[in-house]
C-alpha cells in the first residue's frame, strides 16, 4: 500500500473546506452549531479529566443502559468502574462484541448484562418507563439521531435518573464528518428542566457530558 503523507492529507482538507464554503454560501447547512446555553444550567457542573473519571461518579448498584456496544470495550469500563446491579446493552448487532471481559461477565451464573438486538425504539418499548438510573447514549451521532434516541430514552428515567452522551461535540475530528450531539443536547436542556452536571474532557474533543432533572440538580 503506497503511503499517504502528510501534505496529502492537507491537500485533501483543503479542498473540502473550500466545498464547504461554497456549500455555506449557497445557502446549505452542514455543521450543527449548538445554541448558547443560560449560565444557570451549567453553573453545577464540574469538569472531570475525561470519561473514566465520570463513570467513577456513577453510584454503584444501579441500572443502567448503554446504546451502542461497538466492540464492548466501553461497557467494560462500566462495569468495572460504575459497578452496577445491571447494565442493558442496545445495539442493532452485538457480533462486534468481542471484549473478554464481556464475554466472559455473559457466559458467568450472576452476569449483571442484559443484551437488547434490534433498533432502540423496539427495544425500548419492552421495558416499562422509568426503568433506568441512567442512560449512556452512545448511538448515531447525527443531530437527528440523537434528538430521536433522547425522545424514545427519557420516559424510561427514573425520576432524579441521569443522561450521559457520547461525542459532546459539533465535529469528528476523526472522520471530518459533522455530529449533531452538542446541538441536540444543548437545545434538549433549553427546552426541558435538566442541567449539566460532569462534562468530561476527551483528548480529541469527542468529550462526554452528563445531564441531570433541574429538581435533581438544585
Amino acid at each position: 500500500m503506497k503511503k499517504v503523507t502528510f501534505e496529502q492529507v492537507e491537500r485533501k482538507r483543503r479542498e473540502l473546506s473550500q466545498v464547504l464554503r461554497q456549500f455555506r454560501a449557497a445557502k446549505g447547512r452542514y455543521h450543527n452549531p449548538a445554541p448558547e446555553l443560560p449560565a444557570h444550567i451549567l453553573e453545577e457542573c464540574q469538569v472531570l479529566p475525561g470519561r473514566l473519571a465520570l463513570l467513577d461518579k456513577l453510584e454503584p448498584d444501579q441500572t443502567l443502559g448503554l446504546l451502542g456496544v461497538a466492540t464492548g470495550d466501553l461497557a467494560a469500563q462500566i462495569l468495572y468502574r460504575s459497578k452496577p446491579a445491571m447494565l442493558h446493552l442496545f445495539d442493532e448487532d452485538l457480533s462486534r462484541m468481542v471484549n473478554p471481559d464481556i464475554r466472559a461477565e455473559l457466559a458467568s451464573e450472576e452476569c449483571r448484562l442484559k443484551p437488547h438486538v434490534g433498533g432502540v425504539g423496539d427495544t425500548l418499548s419492552r421495558l416499562p418507563d422509568a426503568h433506568f438510573d441512567v442512560f449512556y447514549i452512545n448511538g448515531d451521532h447525527a443531530y437527528d439521531a440523537v434528538k430521536a434516541d433522547i425522545e424514545r430514552i427519557l420516559p424510561k428515567i427514573k425520576p432524579g435518573g441521569a443522561m450521559i452522551f457520547h461525542s459532546y461535540t459539533t465535529w469528528s475530528a476523526v472522520t471530518m464528518y459533522h455530529c449533531g450531539v452538542a446541538r441536540a443536547v444543548h437545545e434538549f436542556c433549553l427546552e426541558n428542566p435538566w442541567r449539566f452536571r460532569y462534562l468530561a474532557l476527551e483528548p480529541m474533543m469527542y468529550n462526554d457530558v452528563m445531564l441531570v432533572h433541574e429538581a435533581e440538580n438544585s
